[in-house]
């Protein structure tokens, strides 16, 4: 499978510690649904089905980016947008590509892209003990916004809600 048309950027190490690689951002095709299910069953406890991330592929208001190394799609973003607002409804890296640049590789261009869109909030949701993903969320300007009681089903545990006010494309 080839790698979509993509952008490119964001030297990153490699996880062997050869020397850096260059992570692509690209808009995910259905030819990727296999694998985004391999991807969010690594971390989400109620993984999406393939046919939810057939479904999402379809919807107009779904964005769905992928981060690759090389030609292997490591971890992707949906987000829905509906006027000038976008919520992140799921974002996760594969986790032997954690902690090395990818997801904030990843979220920050899918920030642009919104941007660009004119996307004027994003919103998301992010589980209270996930401390990494909130440091990364906040480091891209994120601030707690609410909390959601007892929002996941598979333990009960509380989440987040953290939103960013974006400015117009310069």
């Amino acid at each position: 499978m080839r790698l979509p048309e993509a952008e490119s950027g964001g030297s990153e190490s490699d996880r062997t510690g050869d020397p850096p690689t260059t992570f692509q951002v690209a808009p995910v095709s259905s030819l990727w649904v296999q694998r985004l299910v391999e991807i969010d069953s690594t971390w989400n406890p109620h993984s999406w089905s393939q046919k939810l991330f057939e479904r999402e592929l379809l919807n107009p208001s779904s964005r769905i980016r992928g981060v690759f190394h090389k030609e292997l799609l490591i971890g992707y973003l949906i987000a829905h947008v509906v006027i000038d607002e976008a919520h992140i409804v799921s974002f996760g890296v594969h986790p032997d590509w954690r902690r090395v640049g990818a997801g904030r590789y990843l979220l920050t261009d899918y920030l642009r892209m919104a941007r660009l869109e004119g996307v004027k909030v994003v919103t998301l949701d992010v589980r209270v003990g996930n401390l990494a993903a909130q440091g990364l969320y906040r480091a891209q300007g994120f601030q707690a916004a609410g909390l959601r009681r007892q929002y996941y089903s598979d333990n009960g545990e509380d989440a987040i809600t953290m939103r960013l006010e974006l400015y117009p494309a310069r």
